[in-house]
């Protein structure tokens, strides 16, 4: 089994912490795991994007190509990223992509997730922990890595004074997906 993974965003959405606590949890739960990542200079509203090789035995490239799985928190995001998406992957998006792009933009050969992170991060009062909530959704829909799983990797990673809202946006996300 391989599963390649692309997290994409903007800076300042936690695209890179995301696939940290993706890539933690998943070397924890036996896989095999190549993380890299990629940035823009800016802090902020730059692209951002995080890529994860697993696999349940070694790891020979560290090149993500075409994705299994792609998750696209901006809309810059998934229009520079879509066509990486393999035919039948799944694509998990941020709801607030579909209503900025045409239906020229959507893909029929794909699994298109909507997941209203923003919404459920702002409910929780932190709109940064909407990468941990598409984590939770993740976890869902793939089976690959289990809640619980995701909830150690944030206690092992987080600063302790962010542990709580980070769980609770983990399983918002789950609860969504």
């Amino acid at each position: 089994m391989e599963v390649k993974i692309l997290l994409s965003g903007t800076g300042g959405q936690g695209i890179i912490s995301a696939g940290e606590f993706l890539s933690e949890a998943l070397f924890r739960a036996g896989y095999e795991v190549v993380n890299t990542r990629s940035y823009g200079t800016e802090a902020r509203g730059g692209s951002s994007r995080s890529e994860i090789l697993v696999s349940d035995g070694e790891i020979y490239e560290i090149e993500v190509g075409e994705t299994d799985i792609l998750v696209a928190m901006s809309t810059p995001a998934y229009r520079r990223y879509i066509n990486r998406a393999k035919k039948g992957s799944l694509v998990l998006v941020e709801e607030d992509i579909l209503a900025e792009i045409g239906d020229k933009e959507l893909r029929a050969d794909v699994e298109l997730v909507s997941i209203p992170a923003n919404k459920k991060a702002s409910i929780l009062g932190n709109p940064i922990v909407a990468n941990m909530v598409m984590l939770g959704a993740l976890s869902k829909r793939t089976k690959l890595i289990t809640l619980e799983g995701l909830k150690e990797a944030v206690n092992t990673l987080m600063r302790p004074h962010l542990r709580e809202i980070n769980i609770k946006a983990l399983e918002l996300g789950y609860q969504e997906a």
